[in-house]
């Protein structure tokens, strides 16, 4: 069993806009089912609302649509029957672990090299304390208004939570050099509004759309 999770790295890149994939794509990938569990009690209802528009948004442009259900805390979906396109996600305040002074905001669980458990975990309590440590990047947290702090937590928690679903999309633990799934996202790739960083490239792409409509793919190691 095989832990993978988003974590964060400080530092500045450029940025632009994200990029679109053709509009047929929409109609070819069947929505995907995710379940949502609040588990901390200080976990915002907003908050969740803002996180999940993110990772719809990064991913919309691949064909990928989501149908966000709210749920209680329940047993992971891994335990019934298997179907791809299905999902459960808990928002909650544990920590998780990380690698070294890395912090995991998010993580799912494969059982072996290409099977990944049907539940992602996304930190809120992570992702506070990465927020509070990016002042270089978003100035001080605490002398902001509250809507701009939940905006941005929620950004972050988006983009974490995007990342996590693309390990579950494409069925592999692998990271890329560079777009949503290279192995660490900084604290700029996490908090800004430019996205360029956050790209889906063509054959990821391909990948998800062949997994979720049931065709043969070959997943990656």
């Amino acid at each position: 069993m095989m832990l993978i999770a988003t974590t964060v790295a400080f530092a500045f890149v450029a940025s632009s806009a994200l990029a679109a994939a053709p509009a047929a794509a929409a109609a070819a990938i069947p929505p995907m089912i995710v379940n949502v569990s609040i588990a901390g009690a200080d976990v915002s209802p907003a908050i969740v609302t803002l996180a999940l528009a993110e990772a719809d948004a990064i991913w919309r442009p691949s064909g990928v649509r989501f149908v966000w259900q709210r749920a209680p805390r329940i047993a992971s979906a891994s335990a019934g029957p298997y179907l791809p396109n299905t999902l459960h996600l808990i928002i909650g305040n544990d920590r998780g672990a990380g690698q070294g002074s890395r912090l995991p905001l998010g993580w799912i669980v494969f059982d072996d090299v290409n099977a990944p458990q049907q539940e992602i975990y996304l930190s809120h309590a992570n992702a506070e304390t990465m927020m509070s440590d990016a002042r270089g990047v978003i100035g001080v947290v605490e002398q902001m208004p509250i809507a701009q702090r939940q905006l941005l937590l929620a950004r972050a928690m988006g983009r974490a939570l995007a990342h996590e679903m693309g390990h579950y999309l494409l069925a592999s633990k692998v990271h890329s050099e560079h777009g949503l799934m290279k192995a660490v996202l900084t604290a700029t790739e996490l908090f800004t509004t430019d996205t360029v960083a956050l790209r889906i490239d063509s054959t990821q792409r391909q990948a998800v759309a062949a997994r979720l409509t049931g065709q043969a793919i070959v997943a990656s190691r």
